[in-house]
């Protein structure tokens, strides 16, 4: 024990503990003794009526450290940690920590009274295990605080792997399978953990399959096997699934059925029929195994009879107006009727025409151009004869606007016959349009002038103008007709009617003049003088081929061929022996 004193000679040192050697310097006075107990001992330094005071303490660091805890660790229970000390003084000072991979998770302190010996003490600490503690590393740490001074024991490490138990197996695999094929059973584990460690075994009956545990990456654990289905004995196979993490296991159970599809003789008494006669079915099972087998019998889709039975007979009535009938025989596992074979055939069913109002209406509007159609129901297919006034359309035939009017149509097949009376309506679009001046194209200024447009179409057609720009106008309630009441320049120009309907439009052009009136008059002069010179030329030509008419003729007189007396007309080269004589044609007047 070290004082720091200005007069060494004079300081003193008292305590109770043997004092072993004693030195002093300039400035200090030490003394060295011996502990040899645990008691608590006050040491003083005295020096001049001043006293300074310590406590000298006994320590002993543990002997050993240990840690007892399971290594391997169920996620979710609860496990114990137990940290045992040995030998270590005082206990006070003393605190021990747990840690895993180097964290501390507890730790654990000690308080007086003052223990006055060596003591061995030991921490228990309770925690649930998670995945977080797989395989890390556990310890025990002893640390004796004294005062600025530490000192630490460390117990050896404990490495735990933690797994968990996986849920219980699901196996997915056909309920149903049917004999001699080759199907997939997959088993799932979900929840194992580590699942790398999870194992699977796969049986059907007491067979075990050989199975590779796959870990997706959801961490799921899947093994799947493709197996033979290939039994003497049908019926109903146990699959188990069993998986295994170390010493924990869980299985499940399914049951499957292997079966044989059914087979089956299908017919009819008849494959062509007519209506409303009647028709015999009969089915019946091939199979050679005793399963529990049903049949069914459907026409046209509607069941009409089930048995559960090897063999059924069905007699049902053609009364439906239909090209076939398809009928149907079904065999069917009793105790899972999604299982099935079936058998169809088909019969055909005869019947007399009949029209109807969809495939030919009693009106029938048509555009000129459409293809005329007219149908009957029936089987065989019937023919169709349509006719009016000597007038007939057939199917197919382009329609002209003329076919419009009522007919009597009449269809037939070896059935019978009908008929039916429809009124043709045929539409086309406007024809051009013929356009009426109320006077002359050409007209004078200040006279009125009416331009009329008329044109046939079905619908009636309604009627536009185009006319020249700035004309003022006015026109008919219709609109069929425009009027300029005062002509005027800017009335000159093309007119345009247009003539529409919902199938087309047809326009004509008109030129419309207006002059005035010094211009009418040399107008007129121009027309009278070219009237004049066309009538002299006509008159010219008359006379002259008057002239080139007189003159000799030969005449031919033809002998009676012996064809002309039985009523036949001779050709050209039958034509022979005429007689030519010269006529004066002043004497073949006086001769008349």
């Amino acid at each position: 024990m070290n004082c720091s004193t200005p007069n060494p000679k004079n300081t003193a040192h008292e305590s109770r503990l043997q004092k072993i050697n004693t030195e002093k310097g300039p400035n200090w006075s030490a003394v060295e003794v011996l502990v040899d107990d645990w008691e608590n001992t006050t040491t003083y330094c005295l020096y001049d009526k001043v006293e300074i005071s310590t406590t000298v303490m006994a320590y002993a660091l543990p002997s050993n450290i240990t840690i007892d805890m399971q290594t391997e660790l169920v996620e979710g229970k609860d496990y114990k940690i137990i940290c045992t000390v040995y030998d270590v003084a005082p206990l006070e000072y003393l605190t021990i920590y747990i840690t895993r991979g180097g964290d501390i998770i507890n730790n654990k302190s000690y308080e007086g009274p003052h223990v006055k010996d060596r003591q061995t003490v030991s921490h228990l600490y309770t925690f649930i295990a998670s995945r977080r503690d797989n395989l890390m590393n556990f310890s025990c740490e002893a640390v004796l605080q004294l005062g600025s001074e530490h000192h630490m024991v460390k117990s050896s490490r404990i490495t735990v792997q933690t797994y968990t138990l996986p849920e219980a197996p699901v196996i997915s695999v056909q309920k149903w399978i049917e004999n001699g094929t080759i199907f997939s059973i997959e088993c799932l584990v979900s929840n194992g953990f580590p699942p790398q460690d999870v194992r699977l075994n796969i049986l059907i009956e007491d067979n075990s399959l050989d199975v590779i545990p796959v870990v997706t990456d959801e961490g799921t654990v899947k093994g799947t096997v493709h197996p033979n289905a290939s039994y003497s004995l049908l019926g109903l196979k146990t699959i188990n699934c069993e998986s295994s993490l170390f010493n924990l296991s869980n299985e499940t159970t399914v049951n499957v059925y292997i079966y044989e599809p059914p087979t089956m003789n299908f017919s009819l008494s008849r494959n062509v029929t007519d209506l409303g006669e009647n028709v015999t079915a009969t089915c019946h099972i091939t199979n050679k195994r005793p399963e529990p087998y049903g049949l069914s019998i459907s026409v046209d889709d509607e069941e009409e009879r089930r048995e559960e039975t090897s063999m059924v007979t069905h007699t049902f009535t053609a009364s439906r107006r239909t090209l076939s009938l398809v009928v149907t025989c079904t065999a069917y596992i009793i105790e899972n009727s999604d299982i099935s074979q079936s058998s169809t055939q088909t019969l055909e069913v005869h019947y007399p025409p009949e029209f109807t109002e969809s495939s030919c209406p009693s009106i029938l509007p048509f555009v000129e151009g459409q293809t005329f159609s007219c149908q009957a129901d029936g089987n065989p297919k019937p023919i169709v004869e349509c006719g009016a006034d000597g007038r007939y359309i057939k199917d197919r035939d382009i329609i002209t606007r003329d076919m419009s009017g009522i007919y009597t149509c009449q269809a037939t097949n070896r059935r019978g016959n009908v008929s039916k009376e429809i009124n043709v309506t045929v539409q086309y679009k406007p024809v051009t349009p013929v356009l009426t001046v109320s006077t002359n194209a050409t007209i004078t200024i200040g006279d009125p002038l009416n331009i009329t447009c008329k044109s046939e179409g079905l619908p009636d057609p309604t009627y536009s103008w185009q006319i020249p720009n700035n004309a003022e106008v006015t026109y008919s309630a219709d609109k069929n007709s425009v009027i300029i009441r005062t002509a005027a320049q800017t009335h000159s120009g093309t007119y345009t009617c247009v003539a529409r309907n919902q199938h087309g439009e047809s326009s004509t052009k008109r030129e419309v003049t207006v002059v005035s009136d010094s211009n009418i008059g040399l107008i007129i002069g121009i027309v009278a003088a070219t009237v004049v010179v066309i009538i002299a030329i006509g008159t010219y030509k008359y006379c002259t081929w008057k002239r080139g008419r007189k003159g000799f003729y030969k005449l031919r007189m033809q002998k009676k061929h012996q064809s002309q007396k039985n009523g036949n007309i001779p050709t050209l080269s039958q034509e022979t022996n005429y007689t030519e004589m010269n006529m004066d044609p002043i004497h073949q007047s006086q001769n008349s």
